[in-house]
């Protein structure tokens, strides 16, 4: 079994990064990705490279903050993004909007980094992937750019052989971990594990309503500590 810990969300707050950026240079983060369109976006782009971090994901965002690109069939009568749900069942969205909005996203990564990053495999915010067109918008993106992507649905992508969801939000403990590494630990495959840690400040509570980032980020250091991940080879998407 191989181990890919992906911390979602680099770039939706000043402290997520930070917290994000402590995880992979301690070693119990492996990878993540950045939404490209939020506030904080440049500044976590600029700290990985200044740390020289490089194992960087886009989170395709299209139900939080702003577009890039001016696109009034994806926004409310605010310009933000429709929200979750809403966006998901939207019955404006067209093909092309998902696929620019997605390509301007890459191109901002690429200008904040002075195109010192490539990114190296797309996910996406929130439950996108229930969406066809988007869905078909993300396959046609990935193999354009010839980058891996997020086992959210079955296709002739290059992807982890398994996303487990579980231990992020819903079980956040030591044990959820031991857990599918129990599960998986002696099969020759390549398992994703989703997580949201980070660290949390005012800023924080206000733009996400998930606040046990914290508590995400202190387990998967605990479990890095006391030997959890040993058995496993723990990598990054550029390795698969």
């Amino acid at each position: 079994m191989k181990l890919i810990i992906n911390a979602d969300d680099f770039g939706l707050s000043k402290s997520i990064s930070d917290g994000i950026i402590d995880g992979i240079k301690g070693g119990y983060i492996t990878s993540t990705s950045v939404m490209a369109n939020m506030k904080y976006a440049e500044y976590a782009i600029k700290e990985a490279l200044k740390n020289s971090i490089n194992c960087i994901g886009l989170h395709i965002n299209l139900t939080v903050g702003k577009p890039i690109i001016e696109n009034n069939n994806l926004v409310d009568e605010n310009g933000l993004f429709l929200y979750n749900r809403n966006q998901i069942d939207n019955p404006r969205l067209k093909y092309t909007d998902a696929y620019n909005e997605i390509i301007a996203q890459i191109k901002t990564i690429d200008k904040y980094s002075n195109g010192l990053m490539k990114i190296d495999h797309l996910d996406m915010h929130h439950h996108l992937s229930d969406n066809k067109i988007i869905k078909n918008a993300v396959i046609d993106i990935a193999k354009e750019y010839n980058i891996p992507i997020r086992n959210e649905f079955e296709c002739d992508v290059l992807k982890p052989d398994v996303l487990y969801k579980d231990f992020t939000i819903k079980k956040v403990s030591i044990e959820s971990l031991e857990e599918v590494i129990f599960k998986y630990h002696d099969k020759d495959i390549v398992v994703e594990l989703m997580t949201h840690p980070g660290y949390v400040d005012d800023y924080t509570k206000d733009i996400t309503s998930y606040i046990e980032r914290e508590k995400e980020l202190k387990v998967l250091k605990e479990a890095k500590e006391i030997g959890v991940f040993d058995k496993i080879e723990l990598i990054n998407y550029k390795q698969l």
